[in-house]
């Protein structure tokens, strides 16, 4: 049965789980510039701006295996102005952090970083580079 189209007017939130809920806060606060939210017992929420990630505590969590056999949300996708693009992969490149990519799939340009769990962020721009 289909739902009549209702307005949305963002995505809030998403969440992860996380073997160390500190490390993890502290990776996206020095990576990303987050700031913490709000704490609960087991759950941080931190963000920047309109984008929030939950933190779940789930210390005896194993990564998954193989990803790409697995029915699961395998990365998620943070927007980046074109001309800042060039910049964000500068600065991730010069704190040491691996990077995939850049790579052009044809209607954008991103960069591929993983949390402190392996979590995929990406970072895409739908503009061209100015490098």
């Amino acid at each position: 049965m289909p739902v009549a189209p209702f307005e949305m007017v963002g995505l809030d939130h998403f969440a992860v789980n996380v073997r160390d809920l500190d490390a993890s806060a502290k990776w996206y606060k020095e990576v990303l510039g987050f700031a913490e939210l709000h704490r609960w017992s087991n759950v941080i929420m931190v963000g920047r701006g309109n984008i929030k990630v939950g933190l779940f505590l789930q210390a005896k969590a194993t990564p998954i295996a193989d990803i790409d056999s697995m029915l699961s949300i395998i990365h998620v996708a943070i927007l980046l102005d074109g001309d800042k693009f060039d910049g964000a992969l500068a600065a991730v490149r010069a704190a040491g952090i691996a990077v995939d990519g850049p790579e052009d799939s044809g209607i954008a340009f991103s960069f591929f970083i993983y949390d402190p769990d392996g979590h995929q962020i990406e970072f895409t721009t739908y503009h061209r580079p100015t490098s």
